[in-house]
């Protein structure tokens, strides 16, 4: 009999539980549904009103008082309702799955001897795996863009080179008459008609980008890997908070894009290296 009533019991809660992930989670969707429709209405309003602030502050004695407080509410909900949707996902997942090992337990005759302050801990532990899973997919994503970019880089530079020295390649494996032209002003020929050279816009974007990296122009790839991760853990977004960090972050990754094996090969063949 104690048994029977307990599995009663078990599905109360169970259905107390269901009720409260229901109510929650709907008004966790509403309040998040909200928030995303005033950010936009606010990222629309926010220049106009700086705007008028600046050059026409005489205007804002026009607006009648009563619609300063829908414009209060659209500039200020977007910060308290996401306050709001992380303290109603918390109390969510808490009170929820207290309740359902709880329920499982009676349904069941199990033991699992729940504390409740504890979910709280296991909630944090979740939203921190889920945030690090989230940063190894966005890290991943990048990586294979940046290959991509990489690879896009090469194909570019082989197409234009092999248009521009494609027949005076020589069994050295530099460009012929033309590997000299590396060194200079980045055009060849006399008068108004001069002639854009490649291999000096080449080797000047190879320098900009061991400078980028503070590695030797005779570098190899190795070395560009280890000083593109050096440099990306120093600027990146996520870790460096500073104004011009994610400039700089750009302009490593750009560097380390340039910088392939292949690149590095035609640099030196360009300058007899």
């Amino acid at each position: 009999m104690k048994r029977f009533f307990s599995k009663i019991w078990g599905y109360i809660i169970f259905g107390i539980a269901k009720f409260f992930d229901v109510i929650l989670g709907g008004l966790n969707k509403g309040v998040s549904f909200l928030v995303n429709i005033t950010k936009r209405i606010r990222n629309v309003l926010a220049p106009i009103t700086i705007g008028v602030l600046f050059f026409s502050p005489f205007l804002f004695r026009l607006i009648p008082i009563w619609l300063w407080i829908p414009l209060l509410i659209i500039f200020i909900f977007p910060f308290l309702g996401s306050g709001f949707v992380s303290f109603l996902e918390y109390w969510k997942y808490v009170l929820c799955e207290f309740l359902y090992d709880k329920s499982e337990d009676l349904i069941k005759g199990t033991s699992k001897g729940q504390i409740f302050g504890s979910y709280g801990d296991k909630y944090k532990k979740q939203k921190a795996a889920e945030e690090e899973a989230e940063r190894r997919r966005k890290y991943a994503e990048e990586a294979a863009a940046r290959e991509k970019r990489r690879q896009q880089q090469q194909e570019q530079w082989a197409r234009i080179f092999e248009q521009f020295f494609g027949g005076f390649t020589g069994g050295t494996g530099s460009y012929g008459p033309f590997s000299g032209y590396g060194t200079g002003t980045g055009s060849y020929g006399q008068g108004q008609g001069r002639y854009y050279n490649p291999a000096a816009d080449f080797n000047q974007q190879y320098r900009k980008h061991c400078d980028v990296l503070e590695i030797p122009y005779d570098t190899d790839e190795y070395q560009v890997k280890l000083a593109y991760r050096k440099k990306a853990k120093q600027y990146h977004p996520d870790i460096n908070k500073a104004a011009n960090a994610t400039q700089k972050f750009q302009e490593v990754s750009s560097a380390y894009e340039f910088l392939s094996q292949e690149n590095i090969d035609r640099y030196k063949r360009l300058n007899n290296m």
